[in-house]
């Protein structure tokens, strides 16, 4: 599962490299790389979030388990939105400079 997260940051880190080191010429990477940086930042970051709070606040290794799965499962889908709302505003950016 980790190997999936570091995947999408791998993946949109280099997306976001190509999206911002060639803006005019790269349509379609502002939404790669942006969504899936940010879903694999949400996803890890709320993964160890509520893996934390059930393990050492709650002493519950069932509710760690499931702040696990829920944590990569809704960071995940947040971060992918975040990224995407971000990635719309890049292209907006880009459009609006190539105008000018």
């Amino acid at each position: 599962m980790f190997g999936f997260i570091f995947t999408l940051l791998v993946i949109g880190g280099l997306g976001t490299l190509v999206a911002i080191g060639d803006p005019m010429n790269a349509r379609l990477a502002p939404y790669i790389g942006f969504t899936a940086l940010f879903a694999g930042i949400g996803a890890l970051s709320l993964l160890l979030l509520l893996l934390f709070v059930g393990a050492q606040l709650l002493e519950s290794e069932t509710i760690a388990g499931l702040g696990f799965f829920a944590g990569y499962i809704f960071g995940g889908l947040a971060g992918a939105a975040f990224g995407f709302m971000r990635a719309g505003r890049r292209r907006l950016r880009i459009e609006s400079e190539a105008h000018d």
